[in-house]
């Protein structure tokens, strides 16, 4: 089986997904939008396929070329952002299987409203199915005109098996001493929440002098304004290999993002054995912040998240390695290897 991906932004559980449809025996081919310089990420992409970046193709019949000597069975296209990646979608339509994903969330607005009316007259005659990571998103899809049996879910999932290794040597250390940081790895910019965050944080210091850090783990357009205090650590752009030592090192997941369509990060660290607390807005809360494993947070201010700190810092050792062991068992609900089964057979 040939398939074909129109991508955006390549990331490394992107890269374990190719890997495990790999390991079932399909042929992968990439095109994919040039490497975020917000996010740097240095792939190995040996032996898992073809990958072409978009900025290196310059015409449309060039794309068209590529994509007919793959002769794909096929295709997953990211969206509707990108008219090339349309165009191929509709010619192929009738000669492969083509599988829209996106993320939106169902919010109402004038233009998703329009959205539903071109989605009805066109991209239903284009996609068999559309692939999104949960319930959010399928509601957007229905009205877009699919029906039930045309919604996949699950889109995203993360590379669990390596954040689990990594999560159960730590957890290892952590039950004899849990380690008082805050870990958070969002880009800086205002939709992460990050400076009300800050803002929260320094305030409960200042209440109450305690031994928690807040440790951010980042890069993007509002870092050179990033809030420095003494108790908050910023570690800039983390690559892969930087992992272990900081998820030995850091205790509670925390992301106040006011808005995330999904949230992949979270499963990571959900899978790499941390309590999470999460705003209601992140989209990936719905499968992996459920009873015992954290905090749902209702509001992003001083006067509601420092009682969550306070009651956090009340918790023994026992009661945080007991959830961040439910947050492993949350995180294995999706895996690489399940989503490639499900590609392939759809």
């Amino acid at each position: 089986m040939r398939i074909l991906f129109l991508y955006t932004e390549l990331a490394e559980y992107t890269i374990a997904c190719l890997n495990a449809l790999k390991q079932q025996g399909v042929s992968v081919s990439v095109v994919h939008f040039p490497i975020n310089p917000e996010a740097p990420f240095a792939f190995n992409l040996e032996g898992v396929g073809s990958f072409h970046d978009l900025s290196g193709i310059h015409s449309y019949t060039e794309l068209e070329k590529l994509v007919d000597d793959f002769n794909p069975h096929k295709i997953v296209c990211s969206g509707w952002i990108n008219k090339w990646y349309l165009r191929i979608c509709r010619k192929w339509s009738n000669r492969a299987v083509c599988i829209l994903t996106m993320d939106n969330h169902w919010n109402g607005s004038l233009k998703q409203q329009l959205m539903t009316i071109g989605g009805k007259l066109l991209l239903r005659k284009w996609f068999k199915k559309i692939w999104v990571p949960g319930t959010p998103q399928k509601n957007y899809g229905l009205r877009l005109g699919f029906g039930e049996s045309q919604i996949m879910t699950g889109f995203y999932t993360s590379d669990v098996d390596r954040f689990e290794a990594l999560g159960q040597k730590a957890i290892e250390q952590k039950t004899r001493v849990f380690p008082k940081v805050l870990l958070c790895v969002a880009r800086y910019i205002p939709a992460k929440g990050y400076q009300e965050l800050w803002d929260a944080f320094i305030k409960w210091q200042e209440l109450e002098p305690n031994d928690w850090e807040l440790w951010c783990a980042g890069s993007g357009e509002g870092y050179p304004q990033r809030t420095i205090h003494p108790k908050i650590r910023h570690l800039g752009f983390v690559q892969k290999e930087q992992w272990p030592g900081i998820i030995e090192s850091a205790g509670v997941f925390i992301l106040m993002s006011r808005f995330e369509p999904w949230g992949v990060v979270v499963q990571e660290f959900a899978a790499a054995g941390f309590p999470l607390m999460l705003t209601k807005e992140v989209g990936a809360g719905e499968l992996f912040l459920q009873r015992g494993n954290g905090w749902l947070l209702e509001s992003n201010t001083p006067e509601y998240l420092i009682p969550v700190f306070r009651n956090l810092n009340q918790l023994e050792t026992e009661e945080l390695i007991q959830m961040a062991r439910k947050s492993q068992e949350l995180a294995r609900l999706l895996t690489p290897a399940g989503w490639a089964t499900r590609l392939r057979e759809a």
